[in-house]
C-alpha cells in the first residue's frame, strides 16, 4: 500500500489470527465490516518506509501496532479513552489489516520493541486485552480470582494476574487440553463444566466465599450467568467475551445490591496498556512462547482458520509468516 505522511509501511514479519478474524469470516460481524478489507489485526513487523510526519520511527525500527484507530481529537481520547473513540476506524476490519505482506499503520499506533522473537510480538496486541481485563479489575494481593474462557485473552489473563499475588487463581473451561495449559501458566486450580459443576466446585474452593474478581471470557450465555453466581461481596466481574445470543441473562437484582457488584465491560487496548505489555515481554515476566502452539505461512492461512473452527484445545494461538 501507499503510505499517507502520517503513516509507515510496515513489512510484516508476523500476523496471529483472532478468534474475532473466524467470526469475520464466517459472516458474523458484519457491523464491524467495511468491505472489502484484508484482515488481520494482531501484527509485528519491521519499518521499511517513514512518512514524512511520521516522528520517532526509522527504517528497519521493529515495531508491534494497536490496531483501533483512534483520533486523537474526540472527548474521549483527550480524556485517555482511546479505545473508547468517538471517531474510531480499525485496521483489519475497516481499513486493510495484517495478513499481507506490507501494512500501512499510522505512526501513532506503532510501539518499538526490542528483544522479543517476531512471533511472539505479533500476540502483543492479543495480551494487552488480556492486560486490560486484570487491570481494570484491580486485584489485589490475596484476592481469588476466577478466570471463565482459557482462551488465548484468558490465558493471558491469568499470566498478569499472577502479578498481582491472588491467593488462587481459578480457570473454568470446557476443554481439557486448554486447562492444562492454564495449569501450566501458574493456575491453582482448574475447572471442566462438562466433567463437574463449576458452581460447588468453586464455593468449596473458596469456603463458600465465592470469588473477589471474575474475569468472564468466554461468549456463552451460560459463561455470564456463572460469573455472577460465583462473585463474592464486592466483587468485581469483567465482561470481556461475547454473548452468543442477543436475549441476555437474568440478574438477581437484590444480590446485585446486597454484594454490592462492580460490573464492566471491557474492549479493546489503549496506549498505555500496549507499553506496558511490551515491558513485561521485554523483561521476561509474561510467557508468550507458551501461547503459539501453531506456526504457518500466510499462503496456509485458510489451514489456520480450520485448526481454530475445529476448537481443537491443543491450538491456542495460530502465528502467519508472510
Amino acid at each position: 500500500p501507499e503510505i499517507s505522511d502520517d503513516e509507515i509501511l510496515v513489512k510484516v514479519g508476523a500476523a496471529s489470527i483472532c478468534h474475532s478474524d473466524v467470526d469475520i469470516i464466517d459472516g458474523k460481524r458484519k457491523f464491524l465490516i467495511s468491505y472489502p478489507v484484508i484482515t488481520g489485526h494482531e501484527f509485528a513487523g519491521t519499518v521499511a518506509q517513514v512518512g514524512k510526519s511520521a516522528i520517532g520511527f526509522k527504517e528497519g525500527d521493529t515495531i508491534a501496532s494497536e490496531c483501533m484507530i483512534w483520533c486523537g481529537a474526540c472527548r474521549q481520547c483527550n480524556l485517555g479513552h482511546r479505545a473508547q473513540c468517538e471517531n474510531f476506524s480499525e485496521l483489519g476490519t475497516m481499513r486493510d489489516g495484517a495478513f499481507a505482506e506490507y501494512v500501512a499503520v499510522p505512526y501513532r499506533l506503532a510501539h518499538k520493541f526490542s528483544g522479543i522473537p517476531m512471533n511472539e510480538a505479533a500476540t502483543i496486541e492479543c495480551a494487552g486485552d488480556g492486560y486490560n481485563a486484570v487491570e481494570s479489575s484491580g486485584i489485589m494481593p490475596g484476592d481469588v480470582v476466577v478466570i471463565i474462557g482459557p482462551g488465548p485473552i484468558g490465558l493471558y489473563s491469568l499470566q498478569f494476574a499472577k502479578l498481582k499475588f491472588p491467593s488462587q487463581i481459578i480457570v473454568v473451561g470446557t476443554r481439557d487440553a486448554r486447562l492444562e495449559f492454564a495449569r501450566d501458566l501458574g493456575a491453582t486450580s482448574v475447572i471442566n463444566i462438562n466433567k463437574e459443576d463449576a458452581f460447588d466446585r468453586i464455593m468449596d474452593l473458596t469456603c463458600g466465599k465465592g470469588a473477589d474478581v471474575i474475569i468472564q471470557c468466554a461468549t456463552t450465555d451460560s459463561a455470564f450467568d456463572l460469573a455472577f453466581k460465583v462473585a463474592g461481596r464486592y466483587p468485581r466481574i469483567i465482561i470481556e467475551g461475547y454473548g452468543n445470543t442477543d436475549k441476555g441473562i437474568n440478574v438477581d437484582f437484590g444480590r446485585f445490591i446486597e454484594k454490592s457488584m462492580c460490573v464492566k465491560g471491557m474492549t479493546g487496548v489503549d496506549s498505555d496498556h500496549f507499553e506496558c505489555v511490551i515491558r513485561l515481554m521485554e523483561a521476561g515476566l509474561v510467557n508468550a512462547n507458551k501461547m503459539i502452539t501453531n506456526v504457518m505461512k500466510l499462503e496456509n492461512i485458510i489451514e489456520g482458520f480450520n485448526m481454530l473452527k475445529a476448537k481443537n484445545g491443543n491450538v491456542v494461538k495460530v502465528v502467519l509468516n508472510p
